[in-house]
């Protein structure tokens, strides 16, 4: 599989991210992937990609800057206080999630500072309060370096390490 933008962002970023969030909100917190909001349940978080940009580009890899936005939703037909506390509370565990996790543990990734948190913004869900998350991520993704071919012709070639490529225009 080529590697690609999507790829590393939703396998080895997006992913692994979600299932650690599910694992610490124990399924209570609906988490779905999706360009826009929806109404999912009393709370929902929205995980999605920003950019992303090169850091530091190495012999056998690259790292990337990955910006990553978590829209938590709660819906609510009043700004009531135990709603506010629910939200505020809700948004500073998976604070501590991405804190505890900032140096890689099981996560193959490292963050790349705090993460910012916005309360209260118009997402244009009515009846809705949210808290955007904006999680700076570093990613380094590692590629083989082909120091020679034993075999080749104009589009096939042969890795001393017997892997075998085809090569397209």
């Amino acid at each position: 599989m080529a590697i690609s933008y999507n790829n590393i962002t939703y396998s080895k970023i997006m992913i692994p991210l979600r299932d650690k969030l599910r694992t610490e909100f124990k399924g209570a917190l609906p988490i779905y992937f999706d360009s826009v909001n929806k109404k999912i349940g009393n709370k929902s978080l929205r995980i999605y990609p920003i950019s992303q940009t090169l850091q530091d580009k190495r012999t056998r890899s690259y790292i990337n800057l990955y910006d990553i936005e978590m829209d938590y939703i709660i819906n609510t037909e009043r700004s009531n206080e135990k709603a506010l506390d629910e939200m505020y509370k809700d948004v500073s565990r998976i604070e501590t999630v991405l804190f505890n996790n900032s140096n890689g543990g099981d996560i193959p990734y490292f963050y790349a500072g705090m993460p910012s948190v916005e309360h209260n913004i118009d997402i244009g869900l009515p009846n809705a309060m949210v808290s955007r998350i904006t999680v700076p991520v570093l990613y380094e993704e590692v590629h083989e370096k082909f120091v020679r071919f034993i075999t080749s012709s104009d589009k096939f070639f042969v890795t001393s390490g017997g892997s075998f490529y085809i090569v397209r225009n």
